[in-house]
């Protein structure tokens, strides 16, 4: 928990500097939306902890863990469609191919 509580720190404060570029390049929304992801899993690994010391069973951090992955590959694919439509733009600026 320690671990994951420094590097929300860290997370929190690029977040905070990447926000400009959350509507930004696909490449650099890309990078905004990966660090917004380790920030909410800095955040469900502490509250995994926590939990498990309160309940003394591992049952809260496989069901925490099972969201972190759901949440972590929504995020992916939604990246790589913003991608492939931002190549379709590039290929056809009009939006037809």
């Amino acid at each position: 928990m320690s671990v994951a509580f420094v590097s929300l720190i860290v997370n929190a404060t690029v977040l905070r500097l990447l926000a400009r570029f959350r509507h930004g390049e696909v490449h650099l929304r890309a990078i905004w939306i990966c660090t917004r992801a380790d920030v909410i899993a800095n955040l469900a690994v502490i509250v995994s902890g926590v939990l498990v010391l309160l309940l003394h069973s591992a049952v809260p951090d496989l069901v925490i863990g099972t969201a972190i992955a759901c949440y972590v590959l929504k995020e992916a694919l939604g990246i790589l469609r913003e991608a492939k439509d931002a190549r379709i733009a590039a290929i056809a600026p009009n939006g037809k191919p």
